[in-house]
């Protein structure tokens, strides 16, 4: 559970970054998963990268310099590890099924369960 709270605080995180860094970080995340994927050993994987640089991958995308790039995600990546364990701890799903139920907003013998996520 921590794990995949965590996987959400930082989704969380990087959705909340101003456009421009958030479409560099994504793009980049994005290619870094593709070649995860191809990967058959973590060797594979890093000599994947070294050939088909995500840096240099965005940087011709968004024509932008490679070191800005870099920068970039190096700044949000220091961002993330800072910030994501503090709202990892404050997400809380709420039960709100009886709410919704004496509302009248749900079926009152229906079986699912609502929640709310509360970031604070």
């Amino acid at each position: 559970m921590s794990e995949a709270r965590d996987q959400f605080a930082r989704t969380l995180y990087v959705q909340s970054l101003p456009e421009p860094d958030r479409n560099v970080y994504q793009y980049i995340d994005r290619i870094e998963a593709d070649l995860e994927e191809l990967a058959l050993t973590q060797t594979h994987y890093l000599q994947l990268l070294r050939r088909q640089s995500p840096i240099k991958q965005a940087a011709k995308h968004f024509n932008m310099n490679e070191k800005v790039i870099y920068e970039t995600v190096q700044r949000i990546e220091a961002e993330l590890a800072d910030c994501v364990p503090e709202l990892s701890e404050r997400l809380e799903l709420v039960e709100f099924t009886d709410v919704l139920k004496l509302k009248g907003l749900c079926d009152a013998g229906d079986e699912k369960k609502y929640f709310v996520l509360n970031r604070f």
